[in-house]
Formats: C-alpha cells, structure tokens, sequence
C-alpha cells in the first residue's frame, strides 16, 4: 500500500510540474514595464528560488551548458527571430508564464507551470531583461 502510494505521489508531483496549467498567468504581458526592468534583479532571481518554487537555473543553463531544459545561451538572439511576429520580450514572457504554449523541439513539456502566479509584473520584466543580455 504504501509504494502505490508513493507512485500516486510521484504522478501528482509530474502533473504539477507539467504544463498542465489551471488558469491564465496572473499578470498580462501589457502589465509589463520593460522601460524599468533590472538585469541584474533578473539575474538573482533566475538563480534563487522564489516561493518554493525551482529555480530557473536548476533546469537551464545560462552559460551554454545545458540540464533538462534547453540552454538559454544566445535566448535573446532565438527570442528575436520568432517567426510568429511576437517581440523577444513577448516571446519570453510566454514561456515563462506559459511554457507550454511554444516547446523547444526535442524538450518534453515537463517545465514547472506556475511562474506566471508567483512572479509579479516586476520580476517578470527583470527575468525578461537577465535573458535579453544572454548571448
């Protein structure tokens, strides 16, 4: 009985960090000031847990090396020539409010899908801003 329960655990804890999301992000893409956005602001927070929730790092490396998910090295370039007419900045405010909505080819959808609820307008825009210096 209690391995049936450990592995129930398990499947509740893959669905929450899947991209089954239950409600639109908290704050829209139009509630965000790039004008005031801190790169280095976004750099803390990409690096250090906020709200229980894993860090950016934890799955992305920013320095070319790579983990579960993709790389974020050169992002802003990759963020820049989406073929679907969104900005970089657009672009990246949707995967991290909504990674689901444009997955990386060869990458399952397995990124945690609260962002868009613990991360405010301002954090957001500095994430956005770390990622943009990303070469």
């Amino acid at each position: 009985m209690r391995y049936l329960f450990c592995g129930v655990a398990i499947m509740i804890s893959l669905i929450t960090l899947s991209g089954c999301e239950a409600k639109p992000p908290d704050v829209a893409f139009s509630d965000i000031d790039m004008s005031a956005a801190d790169a280095g602001s976004g750099d803390k927070l990409f690096h250090q847990s906020n709200n229980g929730a894993p860090t950016c790092a934890s799955c992305h490396g920013d320095d070319g090396g790579s983990g579960i998910g993709p790389t974020l090295a050169g992002i802003s370039e990759k963020a820049g020539s989406r073929p679907d007419g969104e900005s970089a900045e657009e672009y990246l405010y949707w995967s991290i409010v909504s990674p689901s909505k444009d997955l990386t080819t060869g990458y399952s959808n397995v990124m945690y899908a609260k962002y868009g609820e613990i991360f405010g307008a301002e954090d957001l825009a500095d994430i956005i801003a770390y990622l943009l210096t990303l070469e």
